[in-house]
């Protein structure tokens, strides 16, 4: 995946004007990339917070200081594996809260499906505040193809019904098998319809994304040649940069792909501009979830350290 994104990069690299792009990026506004950040770190915060209420049904509270921390180390290890963080924020967060790491993941599946749903609450928000703009988008690049290749259609609903199929198959003898990897993994999945507070956990979901889309609202307004974006452009691009992350490529080269186009065919932003952008929200996102996400495993680390001296001494 590394060797991946170094080529990926390297493409990048070789088509761009990295003259003009780094002109640009020389006079960005730094108070709006403090906002930026600033807001980003709410958002993360928040997220960490969330993920205690899916645990909590599963009988593991989370400390929040140190869920936080183990969330910004999983974005800094995702910088350079896409997926891995995850399992290593579970892995982190099992040790300094002796819970079961296969109970953890699961609960991040559901906390990641959950996030899926309100990306699409704020897409369908974004194509109602942005209609005639995204239906042209979607029609020409989604909408007709599928109708000259209808097989796609067919391919996808057979997916989600043996996907429904298969999680039935493996939560029927849930009660067999509930000590077992599987049977706690399936303990955290399944967190989510134990919520005490389902409308708190609704709010913070909303309130991440939120985050998201001031987020990137303030990167926009960080440079001369995205500053006459508003915030319901924002909110599209964020919806572009979400595509991208799907895209399992080490730092975040696949949502520098989807950003550019977005802000080409939907925006109209000429193609220098829109990678001038591209390259300047992914050096934002790197940039800031390594270095948080260090500062945040140092402190995970002592905080894991002094635990275990004191388990040790007791």
């Amino acid at each position: 995946m590394i060797a991946l994104a170094i080529v990926v990069f390297a493409f990048i690299g070789y088509s761009m004007d990295l003259k003009s792009t780094w002109e640009s990026i020389k006079k960005a506004n730094f108070y709006m990339i403090g906002l930026g950040s600033a807001t980003m770190l709410v958002a993360h915060f928040l997220r960490g917070y969330r993920w205690n209420m899916l645990t909590e049904t599963a009988n593991i509270k989370l400390n929040h200081t140190r869920s936080f921390y183990s969330v910004m180390t999983g974005y800094l290890v995702n910088t350079a594996t896409s997926r891995g963080g995850e399992v290593v924020r579970c892995a982190l967060t099992a040790k300094s809260e002796k819970a079961p790491v296969e109970t953890l993941i699961g609960t991040v599946i559901t906390e990641r499906i959950a996030d899926l749903v309100f990306m699409l609450v704020l897409g369908i928000l974004c194509v109602c505040i942005q209609f005639d703009q995204f239906y042209g988008f979607i029609n020409q690049n989604i909408l007709t193809p599928l109708a000259k290749h209808p097989m796609i259609i067919v391919v996808i609903i057979l997916a989600i019904i043996g996907g429904w199929f298969i999680i039935k198959r493996l939560t029927k003898n849930k009660k067999d098998n509930k000590d077992s990897l599987l049977g706690r993994l399936l303990i955290g999945m399944k967190s989510i319809l134990k919520l005490k507070n389902p409308l708190l956990f609704a709010i913070l979901s909303l309130a991440i994304w939120l985050g998201y889309w001031i987020g990137m609202y303030f990167q926009l307004q960080a440079l001369d040649i995205t500053v006459h974006f508003n915030l319901a452009n924002a909110l599209g691009i964020l919806m572009f940069s979400a595509m991208g992350i799907i895209i399992p490529i080490p730092g975040g080269a696949g949502v520098y792909g989807t950003i550019a186009l977005g802000l080409t065919l939907m925006y109209g932003l000429p193609t220098k501009e829109a990678q001038t952008f591209s390259i300047f929200n992914l050096a934002f996102s790197n940039i800031f979830h390594i270095t948080m996400g260090a500062i945040c495993y140092g402190l995970l680390f002592f905080e894991i350290r002094k635990i275990e001296s004191k388990n040790e001494n007791s």
